[in-house]
């Protein structure tokens, strides 16, 4: 009898375990990725007390993040962004926190510049998986978004009008918003973004070609040593990579020409979410001409053919494939780069060249360092034109390539410098005997 009792209870516990964790979970929101006019979006919805996912009006700000110029993946960090925000205020609101009182009768509409500080000093507060604090330029990232949803939804009329985002022109004299948030981390302790590394140096042609052999001398690097030549000798992106079929190569003479299209229904419909695998620019890409892209390429389908023998393709016409027969994606294609990368890094070493192993790990190296490894080619090694630089990227406008051109002019500028100064050094240890003399010829007045 008491054996029955404790099983009734421990049946009704659970169902009310059940209950307070459905009543959590209802109102919650969460992103989706979806398909729309045969295109791949994102969608933010709330779950209602069913557990249906009920799509949200909200998902109007995700069209901020789309177009030929915006990358999937900043769709989805925006969408993310968008349900920890929405979230945090609902479980405020619910804990009737002083700060979110007014929101259980305005809703959104009674949003304020203190619930989105609040916000980002949670996040700010936040651990890693190492039990580390998050880094500032994390929560920096989230702090750019939420200012873009603030004024968004501003400008639709769902946030107060009073509201005053402020404003700045930045260097190129354009006016854009700046945070109108207050954070307790202080600007002391913001630590310094390294940005990713974009050239191989003086010697970046030799670097590449080694690097895409070290790829070749692996057994699973060779399956991507043909993308990596894409990226370095004609500036294509990772998901612009997977991307390729077969038949999207030509060969015309001694060049390589790539059709860049987005074929995400035919390579990669297994998958739900595809944000590594995005084509940003849909363009004929013309690789650098070389005999050795050329003997590449060839090598390439030669070891296709032979693979394809093992392994059944999901996709017949795929350009790259694992070793289960499916298209690589671009989380593979990216492991992949990482080892290729350690290995590179260790054959440095074992020649004693420091100078290029300290070079290559001064800043975070990623597949996205061969494009702007080609974009120097470009402009240093073959000299040519912002304009022709851009067209060559498959680039909307040069502005991004004035970057590039910037940080190679101030880097021969300092190189000038330090010549010009060791030159001087030279010439003043000539000097130094009748300095000393005239010295001598002082003391003696």
């Amino acid at each position: 009898m008491n054996l029955l009792r404790h099983i009734t209870a421990s049946s009704a516990d659970l169902e009310v375990q059940k209950l307070i964790h459905s009543s959590l979970r209802t109102g919650r929101f969460i992103y989706r990725q979806t398909n729309l006019d045969s295109s791949r979006v994102f969608t933010i919805a709330t779950i209602d007390c069913d557990g249906i996912e009920i799509p949200h009006p909200i998902s109007d700000f995700l069209s901020e993040y789309r177009g030929n110029s915006m990358s999937m993946e900043r769709e989805r960090q925006a969408a993310s962004l968008a349900c920890q925000f929405l979230n945090y205020v609902r479980d405020m609101t619910i804990s009737r926190n002083a700060d979110f009182t007014q929101l259980v009768d305005q809703g959104l509409f009674g949003l304020n510049f203190i619930h989105g500080s609040r916000f980002l000093d949670h996040q700010d507060d936040q651990v890693n998986n190492r039990g580390e604090r998050v880094k500032r330029d994390t929560v920096d990232r989230k702090e750019y978004i939420l200012t873009n949803f603030y004024s968004f939804f501003q400008k639709k009329g769902v946030i107060s009008q009073s509201l005053i985002i402020p404003t700045y022109h930045n260097e190129k004299g354009q006016l854009v918003e700046a945070s109108p948030f207050k954070r307790k981390r202080s600007n002391a302790q913001k630590e310094p973004v390294r940005k990713d590394l974009r050239d191989f140096g003086e010697n970046r042609q030799q670097i590449l070609v080694e690097f895409i052999d070290t790829a070749k001398s692996m057994k699973w690097g060779k399956i991507i040593a043909l993308g990596l030549a894409t990226q370095g000798f004609g500036g294509v992106r990772r998901g612009e990579v997977v991307n390729l079929t077969i038949g999207s190569v030509m060969q015309i003479g001694k060049s390589l020409i790539v059709n860049v299209q987005d074929r995400q229904n035919h390579l990669f419909a297994h998958k739900k979410n595809t944000a590594k695998e995005q084509v940003k620019k849909k363009r004929k890409q013309d690789l650098l001409p070389s005999n050795y892209l050329i003997n590449l390429y060839e090598e390439h389908l030669s070891w296709l053919k032979e693979y394809t023998r093992e392994v059944k393709p999901l996709v017949k016409d795929a350009l790259f494939i694992n070793r289960f027969g499916r298209p690589l994606t671009g989380k593979s294609y990216e492991k992949m780069f990482k080892r290729i990368v350690e290995r590179y890094l260790k054959v440095l070493l074992a020649q004693g060249r420091y100078n290029d192993y300290t070079f290559l790990t001064s800043k975070p190296f990623n597949t996205h360092t061969l494009r702007g490894v080609y974009t120097n080619i470009c402009l240093d090694d073959l000299g040519m034109s912002e304009r022709e630089t851009a067209n060559a990227r498959g680039d909307a406008d040069e502005n991004t390539v004035a970057e590039y051109l910037e940080e190679l002019t101030a880097k021969k500028k300092m190189e000038r410098a330090i010549g010009q100064l060791t030159q001087a050094v030279i010439d003043a240890e000539t000097s130094k005997d009748f300095i000393k003399k005239m010295n001598m010829k002082d003391m003696r007045l």
